[in-house]
């Protein structure tokens, strides 16, 4: 059976405002390459000098596989908050 691929968008907040979210979008990064594909992204600000870290990332359409790729995120020291903002089949 051919497995495509699966597109999401996660919003990753920070712990705390003084975090320097490019540093930690750049760490997240690092942390998942290998188990799926960043494709972009974006930051947002939210209020009150907190920013959001959207990230695109493609990974295959399996069981589980978005499951590893949010893991890996939340234990990047720094991630506050994750959540999938949209997950479509690619």
């Amino acid at each position: 059976m051919w497995m495509g691929e699966v597109g999401i968008v996660y919003k990753i907040l920070p712990e705390n405002v003084e975090l320097d979210v490019n540093d930690l979008s750049k760490r997240i990064e690092d942390e998942i390459k290998g188990i799926c594909k960043v494709k972009g992204v974006q930051i947002k600000p939210i209020a009150f000098g907190l920013n959001a870290i959207l990230m695109f990332i493609s990974v295959k359409d399996e069981s589980g596989a978005s499951d590893k790729v949010e893991e890996k995120i939340k234990n990047v020291k720094g991630v506050g908050e994750i959540e999938v903002e949209e997950m479509s089949l690619l």
